[in-house]
């Protein structure tokens, strides 16, 4: 079906639809009036993968046939798609900032862990030296 674009002469809001073409001119509403102009719009699809297309994932090694799979596959693997060096160099840094944390998160919590399992002396001791 065809998507079609409608813009309210009221407010000059654009509105998007999809309708059949024998029903292009039932057009949203807007300002409790029906949108006058029409706009087409190019159609937008992706098929899914083609039987010929299915291919095996370097992740995990199962057969792909579909992009819900892909995505899934993906998602298990803990991969993303590729978006250009510079997003992910980004995308690096924010892994390595997070995986930093998570480090400095485990130190403290054995720090503070062990500090709390020393006896009473061994911590005066220690608070004497600084």
């Amino acid at each position: 079906m065809p998507t079609y674009q409608s813009v309210c002469t009221i407010c000059d809001s654009y509105h998007e639809y999809i309708k059949a073409a024998s029903r292009c001119l039932e057009t949203p509403e807007c300002c409790g009036v029906a949108t006058q102009k029409r706009i087409y719009s190019a159609p937008a699809m992706r098929a899914d993968i083609a039987p010929w297309d299915a291919y095996e994932s370097p992740a995990t090694g199962k057969m792909i046939t579909s992009y819900a799979e892909r995505r899934a596959d993906m998602k298990a693997a803990g991969c993303r798609d590729w978006e250009g060096q510079a997003v992910e160099r980004r995308e690096a840094a924010k892994s390595k900032a997070a995986d930093e944390a998570k480090l400095d998160a485990s130190i403290d919590a054995t720090v503070r862990q062990a500090w709390a399992n020393l006896p009473p002396s061994k911590k005066a001791a220690a608070l004497a030296q600084t």
